[in-house]
Order: structure tokens, then sequence, then C-alpha cells
């Protein structure tokens, strides 16, 4: 991590590079919430690990919270992880966190009102157990979505420090609102380019190794879901029979499931072939939306009106719902493809404005 130009500060076994020394002052006394900002490839990550690993060495408890659903470092990818710890821990540990939220996805574009309040949950929850909070957030940077997702968890979250890594003026909305809790940093001259390759590789093994942990399982076609429980269709989805397929209804919202080779057309606002859900990776929630492990719908019964899946359930509970996210997968983590069913009032009210 360190460059052969700056020897990194070394105090009580622990190390900085030499472009970050100057935190072990800031952070001496600290007591919050920290967030860290960066486009990607700039060494955010392994900033936050510096940071947790400070505050651990110094007898804190901190509250870890990684929002970057495709770099994933606490919870499996299309996931917002949280851990609360007294000492380091290892990826296994992490990984199966009972502190999660699924977004089904591994960017936040998909439905960033839902990212920033599963951000906002989890940083609040551990909050009340940790001294210190730190966040790792998702390089969605430069274009307005991103922008605003930034803001939301700001104004969400109200952090006490936002460390940024770059110059001061890629920053400025966000320097211009949090003024003195905002700090830039440099960018280490080791911070290196990560490709699409070198990303996906590391979600397969990350996917490899949670569902590893899996089992078969199976539910009726009315435990699916087409909304995420951050709104409330989640709670008013029904499933009604319609002529060979199967209607799934919201407060103004419609899928309409049919059979490989089924109807075409009609008034739903989704019309999906049955086999189109399978590979999909998805979450298992209980009655009231609380998230109780993944899946990968591997095999949809159209006759018993069921389907089948290969799933890990970390939390404790009754799976009473499943949604649908977008990415297909093999149990070993292989990247299928991608296909989006869910819906949600955002994307429903961008398709009207462009009418």
């Amino acid at each position: 991590m360190c460059s052969s130009f700056f020897p990194p500060r070394v105090t009580g076994g622990f190390s900085w590079p030499r472009e970050w020394a100057f935190l072990e002052e800031v952070l001496c006394d600290f007591r919050g919430t920290i967030m860290v900002i960066a486009p990607p490839d700039r060494g955010k990550t392994t900033l936050v690990r510096l940071i947790v690993r400070f505050f651990l060495r110094r007898g804190k408890r901190v509250g870890w919270v990684d929002a970057d659903p495709g770099q994933s470092q606490i919870g499996p990818p299309t996931t917002i992880g949280a851990s609360v710890l007294l000492q380091e821990v290892g990826l296994s540990e992490r990984l199966f966190t009972p502190f999660f939220h699924f977004i089904g996805d591994t960017t936040p574009e998909r439905d960033i009102v839902a990212f920033a309040l599963a951000t906002f949950d989890l940083v609040r929850l551990v909050r009340q157990q940790g001294d210190v909070v730190v966040l790792d957030t998702c390089g969605l940077f430069r274009s307005p979505v991103g922008y605003l997702l930034k803001m939301l968890k700001i104004r969400l979250i109200e952090p006490e420090m936002v460390l940024a890594l770059g110059e001061r003026e890629e920053f400025l909305p966000f320097a211009a609102f949090l003024q003195d809790r905002f700090l830039p940093l440099p960018v280490p001259p080791e911070a290196s380019k990560k490709d699409y390759l070198h990303r996906r590789d590391h979600r397969q093994k990350l996917f490899a190794l949670y569902f590893s942990a899996g089992e078969e399982m199976r539910f009726p076609l009315a435990f699916l879901r087409f909304s995420l429980p951050w709104y409330p269709s989640f709670f008013l989805w029904e499933m009604v029979e319609e002529g060979n397929g199967v209607r799934f209804a919201g407060p103004g919202e419609e899928v309409l499931l049919v059979p490989v080779g089924g109807i075409e057309g009609g008034s739903a606002s989704r019309i999906v072939p049955v086999d189109a859900l399978e590979g999909l990776i998805c979450g298992l929630f209980g009655r009231d939306g609380k998230d109780l492990g993944l899946g990968i719908i591997e095999r949809v019964l159209w006759e018993e009106r069921m389907f089948l899946l290969w799933g890990v359930q970390c939390v404790p509970g009754k799976v009473e719902a499943v949604v649908p996210g977008t990415i297909r997968l093999t149990r070993e983590g292989e990247e299928r493809g991608r296909f989006s069913v869910c819906l949600s009032p955002l994307r429903l009210e961008r398709r009207m404005w462009r009418l």
C-alpha cells in the first residue's frame, strides 16, 4: 500500500500511508460517524479498513457500514451490510452478517431512494452499539444520480465528518453544505485501477462462498413481491389468477406472470414470462419486511404455482416474501446477465415524465 518514496508512519504497531498520517491526530478523540466518499479506484475501501483498524486498536467499539453493493466488504454483493466490531474479523464472519439490507443489484442506480433509506437504517442500528461508525460508500459519483445519492445520505445520516479522496474542487456541493465537517484527502499514488473483470471476479468469489452455505427452499408463487419493503406496495401485493397467467397487483403497479410462450399484450405494467425469473438473485423477507437472507430462484413449478430456490437464511424467522433482484447467478457465483422485474414509484414517475 505505502509508496517507497513516502514510508508509512508507524505508531504502536499501526501504520498509515504518509499521505494520511495526519489522520491519527484528527481522529484521536473522535466520536460519531465518519462517511467516506470518492469516485472509483482512489483507495476508499483501504482508507475505511485503516480507520476501522485504528479505532479497534484504541479499544473502541466500531460500527462498520458497507454501502458498496458491487464490491462488498460486509455482506454479499447486492446488499448493504453492517457489523459492530470489538476486534478485526475475517471475511467469512463479515460475509454472513445478520445486519444487512437486500438491494438486488450491484449498483444503487436502480433505486436510490431505497438505497439511501437502507443505508440510514443500518447506520442508525450500529450507532446504538458503537463508539464510532465508519460508512463506506459506493463509487457512483459523477452523475446527477450519484450526487443526489450522496446528498440524501448526508442529509439523513448527518455524519460528524465526511472524508473525500481527491481535490476539494471535485466535491464543492458537499464542501459548501458540510463546511467544517468536510475534509479532503490526497489520493495515494498506490491506488490502483480495477477493471470490470477484476470487480466481477471479486463478486464471484463472494457469491460462491455465500451460497456454498445454501439449501433448497420451496415457496408458493404468492410469496413473490415486486418492490422492496421501503415502499408501501411491498405489504399490499396480491396474486390473482387471470386466464392462463397470474397477476400480481399493488397500488398503481401490476406484474403479469405468464407461462413460457404464454399470452402477449395486456394492461399490466410488466408482462413477464415465468422463465425470466429463473436464475435471479432474490431477497428473503419476513412478513414485516425484515431481511432474513438471500437466494437464487432456480425453477418455477408453474402448474403447482410454486417456485424452488437455493437460499441462505442468516436471520431466524419465517420467510413469507421473496423479492427478485436484477442479477442472474449460478450457485458458484457466476453472473449470467441481468433482468429487472421489480417496480418502484421513482421509475414509474420517470417513465411518465418521458411521455
